[in-house]
Parts: structure tokens; sequence; C-alpha cells
């Protein structure tokens, strides 16, 4: 009789124990946590940070980095001070992500314009220009500056902003391409979450002036913008981005 209940004592441990497992395995996927099972493979679900809070996986990126050394952090302070009243060089809490194209046909040339720190052809100020992320025409994503330093590649914007190039030289040659699209949207969808920055804050460079975070103390400047990504192409975006699903 002792045998027979000690027995019985372990095999209905092991079976509340299983049971238990189970349910928590299933509580966990409903709410995001776990593989989740499509056509019997376990897939990845969206990550989740330490506040409990859903974050779309990060793309693959490559690394292609551009010297941002000490000198050119203190070329960034002093454009800051100048265009935006403080002197600092941190990039601290994006508020907009700017989409660019290039006016070139390679991640390569884009790399070769942004990596030497000489005063930019257009303004002729230091920092050079430069972007965070390139995208490829064959969906490659590639970044030059991380995510904790300004770059200039918007005015007004630049304190604020992240900037993704393009390989191409017409909105045309972005929203045309399959493959180009769809990386950016996925590296777009990541920043987003990844910073809290509302559908509303991606734009395209020439929307720059509209944007509620626009300021520029430089007179001449104040109303300067450039033609890439312009409203009625990054209205098509956002919605591809708006469909691509919420954070």
């Amino acid at each position: 009789r002792l045998r027979f209940s000690h027995f019985a004592t372990r095999a209905t441990l092991t079976v509340a124990l299983v049971l238990s497992a189970v349910l928590v395995a299933s509580a966990s996927q409903a709410a995001g946590f776990g593989p989740v099972l499509t056509g019997g493979a376990a897939r990845p679900a969206a990550s989740a940070d330490s506040r409990g809070k859903v974050r779309f996986h990060k793309p693959r990126i490559h690394r292609m980095l551009i010297p941002f050394g000490a000198k050119r952090r203190h070329e960034m302070a002093d454009y800051s001070r100048r265009h935006y009243g403080k002197r600092e060089w941190r990039l601290k809490h994006p508020k907009v992500i700017v989409e660019h194209y290039a006016v070139a046909g390679s991640v390569k040339s884009i790399f070769r314009t942004f990596a030497p720190d000489r005063p930019d052809v257009e303004l002729g100020e230091l920092p050079n220009v430069c972007s965070h992320f390139a995208v490829s025409s064959s969906g490659r994503i590639y970044q030059f500056v991380p995510l904790e330093k300004r770059c200039r590649h918007t005015v007004g914007l630049n304190d604020v902003a992240i900037g993704i190039e393009h390989v191409g030289f017409s909105d045309g040659d972005v929203m045309g391409n399959r493959r180009e699209r769809r990386a950016s949207l996925k590296l777009t969808r990541w920043l987003r979450c990844r910073f809290d920055i509302r559908i509303r804050n991606v734009i395209g460079h020439n929307e720059s002036l509209s944007s509620r975070y626009h300021h520029e103390l430089v007179p001449s400047l104040k109303n300067q913008t450039h033609g890439d990504m312009r409203p009625a192409t990054m209205k098509k975006y956002r919605h591809l981005l708006r469909k691509s699903g919420r954070c």
C-alpha cells in the first residue's frame, strides 16, 4: 500500500507539472512572447523589451561605418549650436525618420560622398553631410553612422531625425523597386517601433518644412528643403508602413 501510494503521488505530481508547463507555454505564445507555429515550423514572434512592449525584430543590417571621430563630433556640436541653439552631437531622442533618395547608383557611391570630412558642396559647412542608413537596389541595408550620433541630412531636423538614403535617382526608383522598397519598410518599421515614432513623423525630405519638429535658426535656411520623396510618394509609403503592422 505504501509503495502504491508513493507511486500514485509521483504520477499525480508529474501530470500536474506537465499540464502547468503546457498552460504557461500557451499563455506565452498568445501574448506574443513565444514561438509562433506556422505550417509546422517554429518562427520567432516579435520580441518584448523589459517593459513588456512588443518590438519587431531588427532586420539584417550590414555595418559600413564612416569615420566619425572626435573632430567630426566637435564639428557636429558646433553645427547644432549654430542651427538649433544648443551645442550637442548626440542624437538622444529621435522623433522623426526622414526618407531620401541619394541621386547615386550604388551604396559605395553614397559612402564615398559621406566618408570624407570636408565642407559639403551645397552649403559649405562642416561636418560633411551623412545619413544613418542606406538601402541598396538589391534590398541590402547598410548602416553608416551609429544611432546615438547626429547626421547632417535634413536642414531643420538634424537634431531629432534619423536619415535613410536609398540608391536611386527619383522617387520612382525607390518605390518601383520591390526589393528596395520592402527592405526600406522593414528598416523604418523597426526604427519607428524602437523609438516610438509615429507613422505621421516618417516623412520624405521634401516634407521637412511641414514637420512639427522643424526648427532652424539660420534665417537663410528657414525655408530650405530638397525635392526627394515628395508628399504623394510618402502617402503611399506611409500606407504600406501602416499595413505592415503596429508596434
